[in-house]
């Protein structure tokens, strides 16, 4: 019990436990001190490998282009509270190219050094010891980027492809640069598509033998990007012909008309093509029809911006049997002004115009100059007074059939009310 007190009193002593505190201290101190002076092996990574040419070879605009490892790791021996301290820059690793002055492939020899010789740690070794390097001019082109997409949609469906970005810029070596061909987005997507898809493609370089190329010494602009794959139904619609100035009673048989190609096939959205019933021609104006056969070549027909033509034509011919009809002159002398502002009034000075009208041969026969009218258009005449010349379109009272052949004008007086 006294030797408890005792024990129990002494760690209630402050100075005591100060002297003790400095004891164990000094304890640790030592050992430590004592560690510290061990030697010990430290590796630094990701250090930065340097390459300079000779200043002549730069003189000459060469390059070093290195597709292997640019980075080093260097194994350091020393005093291990020395190397606790070691920093990148506190090493220097070169890859020695000071010989090199012409473009080639070169492996050159990696060496570490310090950057300050007086300090206290040893270069044990340097990983990689070597690298492979390009020596070349420098070359930048820009590319034009092909659609090297696979994919297959679903029967009465049409696919096609959407790139953000229809060139690359691609630098690197010269002699690398000059062997691309060809560049494509490429890109699988399995299975029939029936709806639009967006896939990740790759920029894969070509040569001209069609040989992949290698992208490790050249700096693409991007090396992939996002490729949309457009997916529209299909639709077979109808060519139809348009015609301007034809007489509302003639109805055009299909032994009279013959279209190449009849229809064409239309991709686009659904919405779109349920309501497309067929494709209008370019028109046809019968007044420069005669009583006979024609055929028109390359007759444009229109598509909507949302749709797609399919088909290989792009343009449409239509033959014209008007054989059968039949064409007779006729001196009209009834005539009648439309489209006269009601401030100006006008005489007409022709007294008779010669049309050659063309129609059935039972309307022609049965046709009189006294059933036909001569209608002169004064819209053009835009507030003109005195003598002007107008154009001349027909009327037919009991021929619904018939058309006038060619193009007409009168002479007409204008005045002011």
């Amino acid at each position: 019990m006294k030797k408890s007190s005792f024990t129990q009193k002494l760690f209630q002593n402050n100075y005591f436990l100060l002297i003790l505190a400095l004891v164990v201290s000094f304890g640790i101190w030592v050992y430590m001190s004592m560690n510290s002076v061990n030697d010990t092996n430290v590796t630094i990574s990701n250090l930065p490998i340097q390459t300079e040419l000779s200043d002549n070879a730069k003189e000459l605009g060469l390059q070093v282009f290195s597709g292997d490892e640019t980075t080093a790791s260097v194994t350091l021996s020393g005093n291990r509270t020395m190397l606790g301290q070691i920093t990148e820059s506190d090493l220097i690793v070169t890859a020695s190219a000071s010989s090199v002055s012409t473009t080639g492939n070169y492996t050159l020899p990696v060496s570490a050094t310090k950057a300050n010789p007086s300090s206290n740690f040893q270069i044990v070794s340097n990983t990689p010891s070597s690298i492979n390097v390009v020596v070349d001019y420098f070359k930048e082109g820009t590319f034009t980027i092909q659609d090297g997409l696979e994919y297959s949609v679903k029967d009465g469906y049409y696919g096609s492809t959407s790139m953000p970005y229809k060139e690359l810029k691609i630098s690197g070596p010269q002699s690398e640069v000059m062997k691309i061909k060809k560049v494509l987005a490429r890109a699988s997507i399995s299975g029939e598509l029936t709806e639009d898809t967006e896939v990740s493609a790759d920029i894969v370089l070509f040569d001209e033998n069609n040989n992949e190329l290698p992208q490790k010494l050249l700096t693409l602009s991007f090396t992939s990007m996002a490729v949309k794959v457009e997916v529209m139904p299909e639709k077979t619609v109808p060519l139809k012909p348009v015609f301007i100035n034809k007489p509302s009673g003639l109805d055009i048989t299909e032994d009279m008309i013959k279209i190449e190609p009849s229809s064409i096939l239309l991709a686009g959205p659904k919405e779109v093509l349920d309501n497309v019933k067929a494709i209008n021609i370019e028109a046809i104006d019968f007044s420069l029809l005669k009583n006979e056969k024609v055929k028109f070549d390359a007759l444009s027909f229109d598509v909507l911006e949302s749709c797609k033509n399919l088909s290989d034509n792009s343009t449409v011919s239509v033959t014209l049997d008007l054989s059968a009809m039949t064409a007779k002159q006729f001196d009209v002398e009834n005539f009648t002004v439309e489209d006269l502002p009601s401030e100006y009034k006008s005489e007409v000075s022709s007294k008779s115009i010669t049309v050659t009208v063309i129609g059935p041969k039972s309307e022609i026969d049965a046709l009189s100059a006294e059933n036909i009218t001569a209608v002169i258009n004064a819209k053009e005449a835009n507030g003109k007074v005195g003598s002007v010349q107008m154009p001349v379109s027909f009327k037919f009272s009991s021929a619904s059939s018939c058309w006038a052949y060619g193009t007409y004008k009168a002479n007409l007086t204008i005045s002011k009310v």
